[in-house]
């Protein structure tokens, strides 16, 4: 027996005072739904609140409380979403509005159409399925989220403490560090903090995305941060066989968090390293509006429509599965949170010649 032979008929509820009217509609879809019955809107709202109704089949002209009354109480009471429509024999436009402002999805006129009502039901379980589905999903992403965020602490705060413990021991070893394995000393510390500055990115995603990491914005001079960024990871360049070049232009002071600035900057730089043998070039403008920082390369570029995925959580892993460049980590993803969190944005482009350019733009703190 398949599957579609032992699912459970949709259940439908028809309320209505008139006896002989449920009795039709119970006839009309009695091959393909489960119907149960209600002579008025307070048995109705009973039954809601303890059977699993998926639609509801409701006469607006009833005793006691009227169809559009008992709208907002059935769904109120529902176990789930409940699509609700109104069965009536007036024809006032009025009538209409009124239950479709307290909550009906729709409405029947009578005498309904027999065919009509069945594909009417049909649709609204349909509907109703694919919106508990939905719901279901975003309920199952939420928990994986919170998961996540768990994860994100348990991690960092296991791995700062020992990994600053291997870095004292660096530090306290390096004096006697004989000649011949002062390379394998240094590969071993430059392993070392890029292990370190990754848990500081993971630590940083998570505030940001939270909203927990409040900006101390400082006046900055970004020309500057920059010219200072690029000598620290001179060595990191490629030993030295990438030449970084610096163009500055206009007032590049301005109020930000000049950490967070400079580890975007650094994210850029390092991802530009990766990807290039020859030329990284830095260019930092200022205007009245704001100040740009464009980090350019002559890589392989982003194909169109890799761009926007370049930013995003795991965007790097679709994109190293195409074929093209990738990203570094969380870095690029912490580039982005950082430009948001100042009001801005950050994108890449096709680069004049080749290779691809990363722009952020910070705008200037309104006065």
């Amino acid at each position: 027996m398949s599957a579609a032979q032992t699912d459970p008929k949709p259940l439908v509820l028809v309320v209505d005072d008139d006896e002989a009217i449920r009795r039709l509609v119970r006839l009309a879809l009695l091959q393909r739904f489960e119907v149960i019955e209600a002579e008025d809107a307070f048995q109705a709202i009973e039954l809601v609140a303890t059977r699993d109704v998926e639609v509801v089949l409701i006469d607006v002209m009833m005793p006691g409380m009227t169809g559009i009354e008992a709208v907002p109480k059935l769904k109120e009471k529902a176990r789930g979403p409940l699509p609700v429509l109104l069965l009536t024999a007036l024809d006032a436009q009025d009538q209409r509005n009124r239950g479709l402002e307290a909550g009906a999805d729709d409405y029947l006129s009578k005498p309904v159409d027999r065919r009509e009502l069945v594909l009417r039901v049909q649709n609204f379980v349909r509907l109703r399925r694919q919106e508990q589905l939905i719901r279901s999903q975003l309920s199952a992403l939420t928990e994986l989220y919170a998961l996540k965020d768990d994860l994100t602490a348990l991690m960092v705060h296991d791995l700062r403490n020992p990994l600053t413990a291997v870095k004292g021991a660096f530090q306290l070893l390096e004096a006697n560090v004989v000649e011949e394995d002062r390379e394998i000393f240094r590969l071993g510390k430059n392993a070392l903090d890029r292990v370190m500055e990754a848990v500081g990115d993971l630590l940083k995603v998570r505030m940001l995305e939270q909203g927990k990491l409040a900006l101390e914005r400082v006046p900055t001079v970004v020309s500057e941060l920059a010219a200072t960024v690029i000598e620290t990871l001179r060595t990191a360049a490629m030993e030295g066989r990438v030449k970084v070049q610096q163009l500055d232009s206009g007032d590049t002071a301005m109020e930000l968090d000049a950490k967070l600035v400079k580890r975007a900057l650094e994210n850029l730089l390092i991802n530009a390293f990766r990807h290039t043998n020859d030329w990284v070039e830095v260019s930092i403008t200022g205007d009245a509006q704001a100040v740009t920082l464009v980090v350019a390369d002559r890589g392989p570029g982003v194909p169109d429509f890799l761009k926007g995925e370049l930013f995003d959580m795991f965007g790097s892993i679709t994109l190293q599965k195409a074929g093209a460049r990738r990203g570094h980590g969380l870095g690029l993803y912490l580039v982005k949170l950082v430009a948001q969190a100042h009001g801005g944005s950050v994108v890449v482009k096709d680069r004049s010649g080749g290779g691809a350019e990363f722009v952020i733009t910070l705008p200037r703190p309104a006065a």
